[in-house]
């Protein structure tokens, strides 16, 4: 058990860290984490982030070949219902590393 919190916490860090890169002048919370299984049987873990300007959702998904996990960021504006993706990254040796921008302002 404590392996899995340590991996949480990790990618909980990580996230963090690519946030302050993306949004230097926003202070966000840690929200949420969901841990759920898709049609095809491949783990996701869910992190949601919260500031005053937006709120954001990592989705980490497991690869069959288990190199390393795609990761889907999502932003829901202030005043918003819906998410809407903004980038797709990979995370890989705890690290996160933007794989190509979906929504450019």
């Amino acid at each position: 058990m404590d392996k899995k919190i340590a991996r949480f916490q990790t990618m909980q860090d990580s996230c963090f860290t690519f946030i302050a890169t993306l949004f230097p002048k926003e202070t966000y919370q840690f929200v949420e984490s969901q841990t759920l299984t898709d049609a095809f049987g491949q783990v996701g873990t869910h992190l949601t982030f919260k500031s005053t300007e937006r709120e954001l959702k990592f989705s980490f998904l497991e690869q069959a070949h288990r190199r390393f996990e795609r990761v889907f960021l999502a932003e829901k504006s202030a005043g918003t219902t819906f998410f809407s993706r903004l980038l797709e990254a990979t995370y890989e040796d705890e690290q996160l590393y933007i794989h190509h921008i979906v929504k450019t302002d």
